[in-house]
């Protein structure tokens, strides 16, 4: 076992960087670390899945090998060497399948957000430059309604058993057939996707970052990106054979790509394939999860209805005292937590013992709620960019209310701090992008010439070498007199409200230019109209709400108050990965209040819907 990190000084730098505690399990490109996987793993389960009748089935690591290798024999006798090809649909076998068949021998994957609307989807498939899409059912319509205008993309391949779609011509073909064609062509001899060379240092993999189409970027990333990143988390965390884990987060974003799906194969843990946010619970017991890849919102959900649920069974009394006992013999070097509480992980899952998230800050009492319990939470931070990760808490270090080290062979550093120590997160490593697409002056701004990458997200590095993330610089709020403060801080004290699903924070600029902190609350109907025939009228939850803000206000200091809020029963907008759309947020409010000739001042303790 190695020193997490080193610490040194660079260029007039605090710089640290990540050793890594296990040994690595190196790999160098995505082809050696499937083979690899297939050969120490061969008849284990690679992936668990429901058939047509609801039955657990799955794959083993040794026919996940075999049918990337005849997809990709299949492609290439289709004469689709180089293609540029996108993959979009919900998580499943076959998607991860398609990928892999892409990406380690054919050409260029391009995956997609199975959310976009079918106009983004259509520009997405333009600029990306893409020839062959594999997809869903979902998007059987969109795609026979694609291909009468775009006469680029050679090839529709449905990823269900059943097409249908060949009367649209030869253009739309289904993914068993492929199979079954290459398999016929492996075993004839044709080695050409086989022994096809990889270029690992050229882009194989073009991701679109968040955004409408216009202002998206797309993240260029290599074989050499992406196995570094996996290579660095072998060292930080131990997961392996007789792990599950279940598959949550959308495959095209490279959190769950590349720690849900990549790290996973590496690691010969069996992936499991989640049937939706509501099926969480269900799935967790009966495929016997042991690792969970999710984002703060599903953890602190968890957190919250697990609090709920001791709370209405009348046991919460006896929790606590439970916990005392559980603290008092760990201080001794006794670990009875997974005994102690039993009862409670048999609802939540009884294997379940990581749970690691990223994209958003979570809330640290969270983490210490659940690592009392004897569930750890493993917090990352990165970007696409970054392949994801560049830093994480990890098996020995998970101090709440940080984002941990770097990870092995990973610089990081915090560029030019103010006198807390706050500036911006710069980062270094193999894992850094190639670029941004067909966009050299974007990937100027952001990558200097010694390949330091600017995240654009502030923070601070105490003693100990661990990051903090303080928020994102473009979501920053500077008042008048110079200080600082940012949205995501207040959204973790708001949403511990009783009664509060959700918020939204900003920085609102009043008419003699004071910057104010205001606040949309998102009610939860359901919690609020426990107990009560009716729902509390707007001035009852006005009066419960602004008292509970006032609790908070005497935590901060003056400058940084919470001033006004305004009330909602509406859901926020947010991404794939369950964050905050904040301008999107910011135009719906200051819609409403234009629209009701109010001020903020004026509209405080309303619901936004009876302006």
């Amino acid at each position: 076992m190695n020193k997490g990190i080193s610490i040194s000084n660079m260029n007039g730098r605090r710089v640290v960087r990540g050793l890594g505690y296990y040994e690595p399990g190196k790999i160098t490109d995505l082809r050696e670390l499937v083979k690899g996987s297939a050969s120490r793993y061969k008849d284990a389960p690679a992936f668990k899945f429901k058939d047509r009748e609801g039955k657990i089935t799955g794959k083993t690591y040794a026919e996940f090998d075999r049918d990337i290798d005849c997809l990709g024999t299949a492609l290439l006798s289709m004469g689709l060497k180089g293609a540029r090809i996108s993959v979009i649909g919900e998580n499943r076998y076959e998607w991860c399948a398609c990928y892999f068949s892409i990406i380690n021998g054919t050409g260029v994957a391009v995956p997609l957000d199975k959310n976009l609307p079918r106009n983004e989807v259509e520009n997405l498939l333009v600029r990306g430059g893409v020839e062959v899409v594999f997809y869903t059912a979902a998007f059987e319509q969109i795609m026979k309604d694609i291909s009468k205008t775009n006469d680029r993309i050679k090839y529709y391949i449905s990823m269900e058993n059943a097409v249908g779609t060949n009367c649209q011509g030869p253009r739309f073909q289904a993914l068993p057939d492929l199979i079954e064609k290459g398999r016929a062509l492996v075993e004839r001899g044709d080695r050409s996707f086989i022994d096809a060379v990889i270029d690992k240092d050229q882009m194989s993999i073009l991701l679109f970052t968040s955004g409408t189409t216009s202002i998206s970027k797309g993240v260029m990333l290599s074989h050499s990106n992406i196995a570094a990143n996996v290579t660095s988390m072998t060292t930080i965390i131990h997961a392996g054979p007789g792990d599950v884990h279940l598959s949550l987060l959308p495959l095209h974003h490279t959190f769950e790509n590349s720690v849900g799906l990549m790290f996973m194969v590496h690691c010969g843990v069996c992936i499991a394939y989640c049937e939706g946010v509501r099926f969480i619970q269900q799935n967790l017991r009966e495929y016997k999860v042991t690792i969970l890849v999710a984002v703060p919102a599903i953890l602190e959900a968890m957190y919250k209805k697990l609090k709920d649920g001791i709370q209405k069974s009348g046991k919460a009394k006896m929790i606590r005292i439970l916990t005392k006992v559980s603290d008092v013999l760990r201080f001794v070097g006794i670990d009875l937590r997974r005994l102690i509480f039993k009862s409670v992980f048999d609802k939540l899952g009884p294997g379940l013992r990581l749970a690691a998230c990223g994209a958003a800050p979570l809330n640290p009492a969270v983490v210490i709620g659940f690592e009392k319990m004897g569930l750890i939470l493993v917090q990352g931070f990165g970007l696409t960019e970054t392949s994801p990760l560049i830093t994480a808490t990890n098996d020995f270090e998970h101090a709440p209310g940080t984002v941990g080290y770097p990870l092995a062979g990973i610089e990081v550093a915090i560029d030019a701090p103010d006198e807390n120590g706050m500036g911006e997160i710069i980062a270094r490593g193999e894992n850094v992008m190639l670029g941004y697409f067909e966009d050299p002056e974007a990937t100027a701004e952001v990558i200097d010439s010694e390949g330091w990458f600017r995240t654009g997200d502030l923070g601070t590095i105490d003693e100990q070498g661990l990051l903090r993330i303080t928020g994102r610089i473009k979501s920053m709020i500077v008042f008048t007199n110079g200080k600082k403060a940012f949205p995501e801080e207040y959204e973790v004290l708001l949403n511990n409200i009783p009664g509060i699903r959700d918020s939204f924070v900003w920085g609102n600029k009043a008419p003699d230019g004071d910057i104010q902190v205001c606040v949309k609350l998102v009610l939860d109907k359901e919690k609020l109209a426990e107990g009560k025939e009716n729902l509390p009228s707007e001035k009852e939850l006005a009066a419960v709400f602004d008292a509970a803000i006032r609790e908070i206000n005497k935590t901060l200091p003056q400058y940084k108050i919470i001033r006004y809020f305004v009330m909602t029963y509406e859901e926020l907008v947010k991404t794939t990965k369950f964050t905050i759309k904040r301008s999107i947020e910011y135009e719906k409010v200051k819609l409403v209040l234009d629209k009701s000739e109010v001020e903020m001042r004026k509209a405080s303790g309303r619901i936004l819907e009876n302006l």
